[in-house]
């Protein structure tokens, strides 16, 4: 119960901390990759989804996972490369046609680990 409670306190500040980052970056234009923006999403929700995803594994070295919690852990980690692709191939198409704002880029970002970061979260009560 205790690293639910840290990830989502976790998941949270770096929601809050990231959307702030992002709004000042863009009021100052001094950032004009979109990637930046978008990885600036994606490393928001690392270190909560990090947290989760790490207990999912067993905590004495040879044990195997159970089912459940190493499903799930497979999952996650799954989620978390589908979605920085997906995302990442949203971004390009972005460059090539209109401009997206800072805001959607970061959205974006979060968006790609989101997925993972609910799937270790499960798999962690579960587990």
């Amino acid at each position: 119960m205790l690293i639910d409670a840290i990830s989502l306190l976790l998941g949270l500040a770096g929601i809050i901390a990231g959307r702030v980052a992002v709004t000042r970056w863009a009021a100052q234009k001094w950032l004009r990759d979109p990637h930046a923006y978008w990885f600036t999403g994606l490393i928001t929700l690392a270190p909560a989804w990090l947290i989760a995803f790490v207990t999912l594994l067993p905590t004495s070295p040879g044990a195997r996972p159970q089912l459940t919690s190493g499903g799930l852990w497979i999952l996650s980690a799954s989620a978390a490369l589908i979605g920085t692709i997906t995302t990442d191939a949203r971004v390009r198409s972005a460059e090539s046609g209109r401009q997206l704002e800072p805001v959607t880029l970061w959205g974006l970002g979060v968006l790609g680990f989101i997925p993972a970061w609910v799937l270790a979260m499960i798999g962690h009560a579960l587990g």
